[in-house]
């Protein structure tokens, strides 16, 4: 037997999947504003716990930008001070139906001290429901912009979650030859 409009409908539904499926990178929080629209303070944590280094790590917020994701949320990267890669990644659930419950990002490769650091980070995040009520929101800000193609961030927003963002320039120095 041969269904034609059935094919049309299964094409037309693993073309939408398609396009939701290549959105597989995270996008900085910053990705939903408007050009020109002021961003809100970095958060800062600074650390108490034996072996970690002093100073202040910014916390840098990523959201999954699918809107039809249920995830509810965030991923925040540890940058410790004037470094340009996080020396960790925490997940952390923005369902406010349950704890925050953090947890280090089994796939990063973290430096030695990150356990600790997580845990010193992992115990703010639980005491401190302004910060994840700023997480919320802006959870709900990145699904909203990602959703409405209208909106003047939605393109670079969608191009970042599937390509992973701007890429490093390529070096340009030419190689001796032999």
């Amino acid at each position: 037997m041969h269904f034609p409009h059935l094919a049309a409908v299964l094409l037309l539904r693993a073309s939408e999947m398609n396009y939701n499926h290549r959105m597989s990178y995270l996008v900085p929080f910053t990705l939903a504003l408007k050009p020109g629209e002021k961003a809100p303070p970095p958060a800062f944590f600074e650390p108490d716990e034996p072996g970690i280094p002093t100073g202040s790590y910014e916390l840098l917020e990523l959201y999954c930008p699918n809107p039809e994701c249920p995830c509810l949320e965030a991923m925040l990267q540890v940058f410790p001070p004037a470094a340009e890669h996080p020396v960790a990644s925490i997940r952390v659930s923005l369902d406010p139906a349950e704890k925050p419950n953090p947890r280090l990002d089994p796939y990063d490769d973290p430096v030695p001290y990150a356990q600790a650091l997580f845990k010193d980070i992992a115990q703010d995040l639980n005491s401190n429901p302004a910060y994840l009520s700023r997480l919320r929101a802006h959870y709900d800000q990145v699904k909203a912009v990602a959703a409405d193609p209208s909106h003047p961030a939605h393109s670079t927003m969608i191009k970042w979650a599937i390509t992973g963002g701007p890429k490093p320039p390529a070096n340009k120095r030419k190689r001796k030859r032999h």
